[in-house]
């Protein structure tokens, strides 16, 4: 039995919902985490994905605690971001033209908007390693890592080789 391209695709379609799901529950539960835990500190660090590390910042300083968190939803919305950009990448994808200008648009944003979650990554660990200098508290990391660099430079060189198809596609219309 032979695996067909289009099943391949429709299958990674599916994943791409699953993790555009999965980040978008974690961004949203983070936030709620992140105002509980202004409202009640003791139930707030015991929510679904709240660091129970970051609640010793409030003992500290509360914009400590907001700016931290405000971090961690925004890195998990961003992520939850690139695989939207991937479901409507995939759900724009023609395999009879696969080299259009729209598909290699799409790429190089993603690749961009991969380069910018590494680039609030770098930030907030910085953030981190700050606070924990100043309150003397452990923090962890944020749990995202280099990687998202290496796939945004992979992500923007097939972008490039989209768009040297389509030049190539379209010298070959004009010669014929």
């Amino acid at each position: 039995m032979k695996i067909r391209t289009e099943q391949i695709l429709t299958f990674l379609k599916i994943v791409a919902w699953l993790a555009f799901v999965g980040y978008a529950i974690k961004a949203g539960a983070q936030t709620v985490a992140l105002v509980v835990g202004f409202i009640n500190p003791e139930l707030g660090d015991k929510l679904y994905e709240a660091n129970p590390l970051l609640f010793k910042l409030l003992k500290y300083n509360s914009s400590y605690f907001a700016n931290a968190m405000s971090m961690l939803v925004f890195l998990s919305a961003f992520k939850a971001h690139v695989w939207y950009l991937v479901i409507q990448l995939l759900s724009k994808l023609r395999l009879q033209t696969p080299f259009s200008r729209d598909i290699a648009k799409r790429l190089e944003k993603i690749a961009f908007e991969l380069l910018g979650i590494w680039l609030v990554n770098i930030v907030g660990m910085g953030y981190l390693k700050w606070l924990e200098k100043t309150t003397g508290e452990q923090l962890g990391d944020l749990g995202v890592g280099d990687e998202f660099l290496l796939f945004a430079a992979i992500v923007y060189i097939v972008a490039q080789i989209f768009k040297r198809g389509i030049e190539l596609k379209e010298e070959n219309e004009l010669t014929v």
